[in-house]
């Protein structure tokens, strides 16, 4: 099981993300950056808002560059997949 992000990671990360889910995963039903609308306060929620904090590497240190915020939808989807295998660098180009 993935180790918890401190609180102040998932800040940062959710942050970055301008409160959008930062899924890539097209086999999600969407093509590109889901960017689904999260709301901070409904981390873990399974409700429209809803989201997670999600590592990528487990051999990465738990900091911003190794969490991505998703929704609830594709937190529940199944595996997300690094954004490395979409612009071949890990950052939201």
């Amino acid at each position: 099981m993935p180790e918890k992000f401190p609180d102040s990671v998932v800040k940062e990360a959710f942050i970055r993300s301008d409160g959008e889910c930062e899924c890539m995963d097209d086999r999600h039903n969407h093509s590109g950056r889901c960017n689904s609308l999260i709301t901070y306060r409904m981390r873990g929620m399974e409700f429209p808002g809803g989201w997670e904090a999600c590592q990528f590497a487990a051999e990465k240190p738990l900091d911003a560059g190794n969490c991505r915020i998703v929704c609830i939808d594709c937190y529940k989807a199944g595996k997300i997949l690094p954004l490395i295998s979409y612009n071949g660098r890990d950052d939201m180009v």
